[in-house]
């Protein structure tokens, strides 16, 4: 899916090939991070949520036809059905390209500013190269929802294209006109959105303050969506002190959502590729953390423990930056994320050793070889380096064979370079990086190793 970025803070104009496992480097204050919000904000839920709310009143330019002929006929006999596949065929870059639009509307928010201005961002969005593969997710996807005690339904089984809504006794009469349409237009909406990413996690550079929090004490509604809030809530929170950017209020949803969710054990009787996120985060912990990360109920509260050895456990305020910059991605594979997701982490590299910094570039090539999205703000020359390693790994005609050179030994970690995009953000805009060949060409870190050995050496000829 490719994405072109206009005047987004310094970011004049960009053009960005969405993959798998997408890449944004360059030096500080070139708009990567900034890049990687504005996307979680179209595809997560505040891009859909906005939208919804402005379409079902009446504030934004594009009409669906198929949607108000389902909803009269839906008034008229009590059901009606939409042709998903045929729908999302005809709409869904229109869809995504009309939450995009309206983002400026909400970006000061979402960011928590009221300085930087967004009156002039533009993004738009083209699915040419992804829609067949799009139109094949929506026709796996499944729908089962309903509202007043299962009397007004939707339903789309998996591998059907139809998308069913059916009333059951005079409901349609009882109901507000409103409500009625908010439900057929809700499910549509959804089901296109949740097919570019069924969810968006973000892991703001701050997590490693924020996992730290003694989460049992926490209230929901101090981290929920600021449009969930109500009038008084608002007020108490703006009391509080400066509001959090929406990444930071979601990381804390996620690590709250960790902390109150069971294990996984019915859901992988559903869905066996949740067992294996399970055994990633089993194997981020055994291979790279070197410990184990979980929840234990004391006498007087519930709190993360990190436990390096059989009978050591450590409160997450005293253990190493180490664990508690990986600590979250553990806990949103244990009990969160599902397939189709999308991973935004905003260096991952940060407060680790060169060598976890490789095994971290290996660990994220294996969450996407199952089934997840990755996309990543790095500053790390052993990250971007050891990917291109990783890509050329794929292509080996024996994986088993090279799989002990490199630092997990996991063939798995070698990832197809269709997989990977990787953008260097400098003077305004963003320029792919990856060679035909799979070379990865940037010159910012290796500039800066240059000078420092030349200060040297000049300093060696002064001395002389």
């Amino acid at each position: 899916m490719k994405v072109k970025i206009r005047n987004l803070g310094v970011i004049k104009k960009a053009e960005i090939d969405l993959k798998p496992l997408t890449v944004f480097i360059g030096g500080n204050g070139e708009g990567k991070t900034w890049a990687a919000y504005t996307l979680s904000a179209i595809f997560g839920q505040q891009g859909y949520g906005h939208y919804l709310k402005a379409y079902l009143d009446g504030n934004t330019q594009q009409g669906y036809p198929t949607l108000d002929s389902a909803l009269q006929q839906l008034f008229e006999e009590g059901n009606a059905q939409i042709d998903a596949v045929q729908f999302a065929n005809e709409y869904a870059e229109t869809y995504i390209n009309e939450v995009a639009r309206l983002a400026p509307n909400w970006m000061r928010s979402f960011m928590a500013t009221d300085r930087a201005k967004f009156n002039d961002l533009k993004v738009h969005l083209n699915l040419a190269e992804t829609k067949a593969e799009f139109l094949k997710k929506i026709k796996a996807a499944s729908v089962q929802r309903n509202i007043s005690l299962g009397l007004l339904n939707a339903v789309k089984e998996t591998g059907n294209n139809i998308l069913y809504f059916y009333a059951e006794g005079d409901i349609l009469k009882k109901l507000p006109e409103k409500v009625i349409k908010q439900f057929l237009v809700r499910e549509i909406f959804q089901l296109l959105h949740r097919e570019f990413y069924a969810y968006v996690y973000t892991f703001p550079t701050e997590r490693t303050t924020f996992i730290t929090f003694p989460f049992s004490s926490f209230k929901r509604r101090e981290v929920i969506s600021e449009e969930l809030l109500t009038d008084t809530d608002k007020s108490e929170l703006e009391q509080r002190g400066t509001p959090l950017v929406e990444p930071v209020k979601r990381f804390l949803e996620m690590i709250l959502a960790s902390y109150q969710k069971k294990d996984r054990e019915e859901e992988i009787k559903e869905n066996l590729q949740l067992g294996e996120y399970v055994k990633l985060a089993n194997f981020l912990e055994k291979e790279i953390l070197q410990g184990t990360v979980g929840f234990e109920t004391s006498e007087f509260r519930k709190e993360l423990l990190f436990q390096p050895k059989e009978n050591t456990k450590l409160e997450m305020p005293i253990v190493s930056s180490m664990v508690k910059e990986l600590a979250p991605l553990v806990l949103c594979l244990r009990y969160l994320v599902e397939p189709n997701e999308l991973l935004i982490i905003d260096e991952p590299e940060m407060n680790l050793h060169p060598a976890a910094q490789v095994e971290i570039a290996e660990f994220l090539a294996m969450l996407v070889n199952a089934g997840l999205h990755v996309l990543i703000t790095t500053h790390s020359p052993y990250i971007v380096d050891h990917l291109a390693n990783l890509m050329q790994a794929a292509k080996h005609e024996e994986p088993d064979s090279i799989k002990k050179m490199f630092y997990l030994e996991r063939k798995e970690a070698f990832i197809s370079q269709e997989k990977v995009s990787v953008y260097l953000f400098e003077d305004g805009t963003a320029k792919n990086i990856i060679s035909e060949e799979g070379t990865i060409n940037w010159e910012t870190f290796g500039k800066v190793s240059d000078d420092v050995s030349q200060i040297y050496a000049s300093l060696l000829k002064v001395k002389d």
